[in-house]
């Protein structure tokens, strides 16, 4: 054992293989098309340190605009006021709502307004508009529009939005190697630098895949306070497939032009006018075929790595990447026929940092010092996802071919 004078630096650490390395910024940049939704993720937000494994925010939205009536029919005249609605707490006394027509009806709608609410019944002002009293079908939809004060009212009850919890957690994955010293100490073809090196990048683009599968497919996030294997707490983070519940449209099997156009309607409604559209092969390959007919398609570019396209819809604009781990098994079923428009504003990366302790990815080597003649190294990384607002983000599944 040589004998070191004076100071110790990284240096001996080095030589000793001893350093972890913290890798997370340039894992983003390893083989960036296995894992597209990562690599733009890690790229675009960064990765925000948290204290606790724990993940917590809050969400809230505007007083409804949408209510229903309830099993009763209710007539069509101006001495039926009375209206059994689903759920009373959405009106207040001088709200106005108007009943909707069929599709096809072009006549104006009948507006009511209400005078009092009693649980979920409302007596009301039938036609208040001067139009025409029209039947209320039993669970038909109602359309609230405002509300009209009284000169020198009394002050009106307001009406206010629950903010609601919503939690994931950040998750530990690990990818492990393990090496006799001897084969670490063995020159290879095709490992100039060693099979130990040559094993740690193969196996970072492994984990890298990991991360991405959890963002794509994971639901809600998940926390056992006994429920690992030796009975320790065990985590799940949180993922766009189950996450995702409001906006999910089916492709009907053979997507069509009108289909993929309903689809981007219903993506834009909420969030923000710009958009990763992440796309099964066989989806990116029926929007390539409709570029010159029927959407306005700009030619790839590649950011961070990762080949995009852009695609303007009368709704908003995509940004076009094509995920090859959206694909089906050997038995034919799995992802294939699925794309997920995503607002990317609305999702966080947060790594466990505290204490002075950071469970950032990192390549940790010699883990495990059980007296074999061997080298046992892991890439670990303790992150978690926050996907907030769920309406902003939205699922296409049922693709099987299309429509050219």
């Amino acid at each position: 054992m040589s004998q070191i004078i004076g100071n110790r630096t990284t240096y001996q650490a080095d030589q000793e293989s001893r350093i972890i390395r913290d890798v997370y910024p340039d894992i983003a940049l390893l083989d960036p098309d296995k894992a597209p939704l990562v690599t733009l993720s890690m790229k675009l937000r960064g990765s925000k340190p948290c204290t606790n494994p724990k993940l917590e925010w809050y969400e809230d939205d505007y007083v409804a605009r949408w209510a229903v009536n309830g099993t009763a029919t209710v007539a069509n005249s101006t001495s039926s006021t009375t209206v059994t609605v689903t759920d009373g707490t959405l009106f207040r006394p001088g709200d106005i709502f108007l009943v909707p027509k069929a599709v096809d009806s072009s006549t104006a709608p009948e507006l009511c307004r209400v005078t009092a609410v009693s649980s979920n019944t409302l007596t009301v002002v039938r036609n208040i508009g001067g139009g025409s009293v029209d039947t209320i079908p039993a669970n038909w939809d109602l359309r609230l529009v405002g509300s009209a004060a009284e000169e020198n009212g009394a002050f009106p009850s307001p009406k206010a939005t629950t903010k609601t919890q919503k939690i994931s957690y950040t998750q530990i994955f690990r990818t492990p190697t393990d090496y006799a010293n001897t084969a670490i100490a063995t020159e290879t073809y095709g490992a100039p630098s060693g099979d130990r090196k040559f094993e740690h990048r193969k196996k970072l683009v492994e984990h890298k895949e990991k991360l991405n599968a959890a963002l794509l497919f994971y639901g809600a996030g998940q926390y056992s306070a006994a429920g690992g294997p030796n009975g320790n707490p065990i985590r799940t983070t949180q993922g766009l497939m189950g996450t995702i519940t409001t906006n999910i449209t089916d492709g009907g099997g053979v997507l069509t032009k009108k289909k993929i156009d309903s689809y981007a309607r219903q993506s834009f409604r909420y969030g923000s006018s710009n958009k990763l559209l992440l796309a099964a092969p066989i989806i990116a390959g029926a929007i390539n075929a409709w570029a010159t007919s029927f959407l306005n398609v700009s030619p790839g570019e590649t950011h961070y790595g990762v080949n995009i396209k852009r695609i303007e819809t009368p709704y908003g604009n995509w940004s076009l990447v094509t995920d090859w781990m959206l694909e089906n098994g050997a038995g034919g079923y799995g992802f294939a026929g699925q794309a997920f428009s995503i607002d990317l504003d609305q999702i966080f990366i947060r790594h466990l940092a505290g204490n002075g302790e950071n469970r950032n990815t990192k390549i940790m080597l010699d883990v495990v010092k059980d007296g074999t003649d061997g080298t046992k190294d892991e890439i670990l990384s303790e992150i978690g996802y926050v996907i907030r607002m769920e309406k902003y983000h939205s699922r296409l599944y049922n693709v099987t071919d299309y429509m050219e």
